[in-house]
């Protein structure tokens, strides 16, 4: 059948921008921004490499790209999950950590591209205002939900950002048996068993953690 009989199909702008944003996070994570190449980049997306430079300007742009793009993806998407203001302020919490294992534990690229290939070198000023970024969400969130100045809930949110990424890396780099639980479950849950009783020290409540959220997904002590 020739191209005059079948012609290829032609995209809108902004969807051929996402397939070579979508080709180039995969490109970069198992690369690294160094050893990718944008023909790899052009042969994962399925275009020609001018496309590519199209669609993504030149190679240090096509990587700063995916790093916002990512990381706007995590951002809306821990926002969202966090719900209304009024919710009980640790369950809130709960689902905004959910929302960012899930993102991590379901794409994976994305995760290198943002904390492992960009943290040094010269993308590493744009990680760390994008980091900033996040520890204001959570600030904003801990703040909001505790009734606590949000000076008083910055260097908590800064804690807790610190220690979803160490979890992060542990269930990536490890190879952790969590049991039959959703990771992303198994992990939130983890941090909030940890962090529960810092807020209630926070807000000079007893209780604030509860009883049951650390043992919803099944998280024991054995393995």
């Amino acid at each position: 059948m020739t191209s005059e009989t079948h012609p290829r199909r032609r995209l809108a702008p902004e969807v051929r921008r996402q397939q070579v944003l979508d080709a180039a996070v995969a490109v970069f994570s198992e690369e690294g921004f160094h050893g990718a190449s944008m023909d790899a980049v052009a042969a994962r997306a399925g275009v020609s490499k001018p496309l590519v430079y199209a669609h993504g300007g030149s190679k240090e742009e096509l990587f700063a790209a995916c790093l916002h793009r990512e990381a706007e993806r995590l951002l809306r998407s821990v926002e969202s999950a966090a719900g209304a203001a009024d919710d009980e302020p640790l369950e809130r919490l709960r689902r905004a950590l959910r929302a960012f294992f899930h993102a991590l534990t379901t794409r994976q690229a994305g995760w290198t591209v943002l904390w492992r290939q960009a943290s040094t070198g010269p993308f590493a000023g744009e990680v760390d205002a994008l980091r900033r970024q996040i520890v204001d969400q959570a600030a904003d969130l801990m703040a909001g939900g505790l009734g606590v100045p949000r000076a008083v809930a910055q260097p908590y949110a800064h804690t807790l950002v610190g220690a979803a990424e160490g979890l992060a890396d542990w269930w990536l780099t490890g190879d952790p048996d969590v049991g039959d639980g959703d990771p992303a479950d198994v992990l939130a849950d983890m941090l909030v068993t940890v962090v529960g009783p810092g807020l209630d020290g926070l807000t000079g409540r007893t209780g604030l953690a509860g009883g049951t959220i650390a043992s919803s997904a099944g998280v024991s002590g054995e393995r």
